[in-house]
């Protein structure tokens, strides 16, 4: 490996994607997990004909996922959501490893990456990362920037939060830990100082990779 993977992860609503994009920013890739799992989902064939499979014809209309229907299947029963994530995650994986060889490919390489993913723990993805940063945030903020964004009511966002691992367990398995419970400034500020500590320890990094080349 000559880059360094750093994992960004966090409950829905928790701020992720708005952290994440700060490092962007920067000019540091990211690859959203979640946003390309939507997408292979109305664009895989195979991925939306497993689907049918699992959930009926109704789950998928006009070559489109059926999203509303979906949702109320899989999110009232963890097995059916373990069923559609072992559906997805796989795609999602190889689409992942095709995004890291255009990077390597490129003139102006990249020595940090980061990817983002709401299940980087449960997808068993948090070991590839060397890094990992979890997002945190109190309910009532997931709640308000939940209901703004995906226009969900209360009952579907517990139906969500409730299949997702506690903070507890993210945190255990974390090298950073962010809180987002005040404002965008104060989340940028703390991207802002993550991303100075990175650049400082590039080179500490640097020979890491080059200690693992040499025992290969």
């Amino acid at each position: 490996m000559s880059f360094i993977l750093i994992g960004i992860t966090g409950k829905i609503g928790s701020g992720k994607s708005l952290f994440s994009s700060f490092f962007k920013e920067k000019g540091i890739p990211v690859y959203s997990s979640d946003k390309k799992g939507k997408i292979l989902m109305n664009s895989n064939k195979i991925i939306q004909k497993n689907i049918i499979k699992h959930f009926g014809k109704n789950s998928c209309i006009n070559g489109k996922i059926n999203k509303n229907y979906l949702s109320k299947i899989v999110f009232k029963d963890s097995i059916a959501l373990k069923i559609l994530c072992s559906i997805i995650h796989p795609w999602v994986s190889i689409d992942f490893k095709k995004w890291i060889s255009y990077l390597l490919e490129k003139k102006d390489k990249n020595f940090y990456v980061i990817k983002e993913s709401a299940i980087l723990f449960e997808s068993g993805s948090y070991k590839e990362c060397n890094n990992i940063i979890t997002v945190t945030s109190p309910l009532n903020k997931i709640i308000e920037r939940t209901i703004k964004r995906d226009n969900l009511n209360e009952n579907e966002i517990f139906d969500r939060l409730k299949n997702q691992i506690s903070n507890k367990k993210r945190i255990k398995k974390s090298d950073i830990i962010v809180d987002n419970s005040t404002s965008i400034k104060n989340l940028k500020k703390q991207a802002n100082k993550i991303y100075n500590t990175l650049i400082y320890n590039r080179t500490k990094w640097e020979k890491e990779i080059e200690k693992q080349k040499e025992v290969k």
